[in-house]
């Protein structure tokens, strides 16, 4: 497979990740197309993706095993995602929505003091972003951790 067949591969993938997390009901055949259009999405990201691609691939793969209550591998790949980014200088946005994921991750997980501690932290990070559409979104995102 060449690097524009696995970026073609990975965008689709990741696109359907975004439509089955809207979908209002979700099927458990659903449920197990979310998460293996993530961990796909992830993959082929992690042939031609840099290291933006890398961190908002784990944080896919946490958002759809947070939404299909896999909250220990939510977890996992929470962390993964939001631990990179201390590492390297990334956007603003993508800073906070880590934090984000991490907060979901942890109310999936069952860990409320976590979450809420999570959630503290995203707010900070999503205060400070610069861009006004970037800050509205995140900040959406992180409204909608289940609480």
């Amino acid at each position: 497979m060449d690097a524009e067949a696995h970026r073609e591969v990975a965008a689709a993938t990741y696109q359907r990740c975004w439509e089955l997390l809207e979908q209002p009901v979700r099927s458990k055949h659903d449920d197990v197309d979310l998460l293996t259009n993530a961990f796909a999405s992830r993959f082929h990201w992690g042939r031609v993706g840099g290291l933006q691609e890398w961190i908002i691939g784990d944080w896919m793969v946490s958002r759809a095993a947070a939404a299909t209550g896999q909250g220990q591998l939510a977890v996992w790949f929470a962390v993964r995602a939001d631990a990179a980014t201390d590492e390297a200088d990334v956007a603003d946005w993508l800073r906070a929505s880590t934090a984000e994921g991490v907060a979901r991750a942890y109310g999936a997980s069952g860990d409320a003091a976590r979450r809420d501690l999570w959630i503290r932290k995203a707010q900070a990070l999503v205060d400070v972003i610069a861009d006004a559409e970037d800050r509205e979104l995140i900040a959406s995102q992180l409204a909608s951790v289940p609480r």
